[in-house]
């Protein structure tokens, strides 16, 4: 894994998005370890990092897409830690409510998802652990969070984020609430300035630097 900034990483063998890393007394928090293919080279990895980042605390989802969360019932199976997704996002992973738009059903039928035990529903902004905070970025998915550790921001896929650290909207045809969604780009760019962020880490863009000083 690589060290971005102060007790956070971007794991190296994740299959299907970015997947992190934060470590900080109290908390191993792995956040979107993607797609069952890099199930074995990830547990690897997180086991032979042990010594210096503690054992794996709790599994973060920013959202229910298949890339991001696929892996997540099997390494809960064998890290026995719960798993943290927003609740809108937990119903249609559950099968309780249908995705918002054709593509994304379509998207469910090819990469059917098995939903992790041991889930916690996030319905708000809330702490997790000391210093680091969950809170709702709507639009790519109804139940997207984002998840903010110091000056470290784990966007998932609320939005695109360019090598210079801009935002920008994520792939229209994945957007299911495209008015939440520019909502939240907004909500994102007040946070970064208020803030202090001076990393945003996505889901498919590499960690940027976001200009703040």
């Amino acid at each position: 894994m690589r060290l971005i900034a102060e007790h956070c990483y971007q794991l190296d063998k994740s299959k299907g998005s970015n997947g992190y890393l934060v470590s900080a007394p109290g908390v191993t928090a792995v956040i979107d370890p993607g797609m069952p293919g890099g199930y074995a080279a990830l547990l690897t990895e997180l086991r032979d990092a042990e010594p210096v980042i503690g054992p794996v605390t709790h599994i973060l989802l920013t959202h229910y897409d298949a890339d991001h969360t696929r892996v997540a019932k099997q390494l809960q199976q064998t890290l026995g830690v719960p798993v943290w997704l927003g609740a809108s996002d937990a119903a249609i992973l559950r099968g309780d409510v249908p995705p918002p738009t054709r593509f994304r059903r379509f998207l469910a039928r090819v990469f059917p998802t098995a939903y992790p035990a041991g889930v916690v529903e996030l319905t708000g902004e809330q702490t997790i652990a000391e210093g680091l905070t969950a809170f709702p970025t709507p639009g790519h998915t109804p139940g997207h969070f984002a998840f903010q550790f110091g000056e470290v921001l784990f966007s998932g896929d609320a939005v695109a984020v360019s090598r210079s650290g801009e935002l920008k909207q994520f792939y229209r045809l994945t957007i299911s609430d495209p008015g939440q969604a520019r909502q939240t780009e907004e909500l994102l760019q007040a946070r970064i300035a208020d803030d202090g962020v001076q990393w945003i880490c996505a889901g498919h863009n590499a960690p940027a630097k976001t200009g703040i000083r």
